[in-house]
């Protein structure tokens, strides 16, 4: 190896290393920014949001990171409930080539979809709908997202018994916008903000 690195040496080659992948991605609204540790989404976590309904405007507080995201590698919806849009998430920036909707048949295909995306080094971003989920099963995807380095983002009914999320937000309807609840590890939750969509 010694001698290697002496030839690389004398050719002028020097060894390098990549870039760090930053460890949180701004969400594009600065009111959630200054509530988020390190200012944005993290990477490496299943980011658990919990909604009483579809609809309320929980996509467009994720369209800024996924179109981010999406220039950059593949952007994997798992068991989406509604048809997306393709003129509105072109309006928002979403490179439409790199998102790969999955509508899986079984809860088992919605996992293995799920934990595919987040294995994959082509991945930008991996979200994903659930009815409902077992807490290994949200463990297990937990781990691979850490493992993958992936910014993950699971939709959750809000009535469903808590997980063991590293970051929870619970969405509500407000005028002109979202009220978002944050609960972290410990589960000490912070006063609502309205993001203002």
């Amino acid at each position: 190896m010694r001698v290697l690195a002496d030839a690389w040496e004398r050719a002028g080659i020097r060894r390098g290393t990549a870039p760090a992948a930053p460890a949180v991605m701004p969400t594009g609204f600065a009111e959630l920014d200054r509530c988020l540790d390190g200012g944005g989404w993290p990477v490496g976590v299943l980011t658990e949001l919990r909604i009483g309904r579809v609809g309320i405007g929980e996509m467009r507080l994720l369209l800024p990171v996924l179109a981010a995201l999406g220039r950059e590698g593949r952007l994997i919806w798992v068991a989406p409930p509604y048809r997306p849009c393709a003129p509105a998430l072109a309006a928002h920036d979403i490179v439409l080539d790199h998102l790969v909707i999955v509508r899986p048949r079984t809860h088992k295909e919605a996992l293995w979809a799920v934990s595919q995306g987040l294995s994959s080094p082509a991945v930008g971003a991996v979200v994903s709908w659930f009815a409902d989920i077992r807490e290994q099963e949200f463990r297990a995807l937990q781990r691979q997202a850490a493992e993958g380095g992936r910014w993950s983002f699971c939709f959750l009914p809000r009535e469903l018994a808590p997980k063991p999320s590293r970051l929870r937000l619970l969405l509500e309807p407000a005028s002109r916008g979202v009220r978002v609840t944050l609960a972290r590890k410990a589960g000490r939750p912070v006063a609502p903000l309205i993001v203002t969509l």
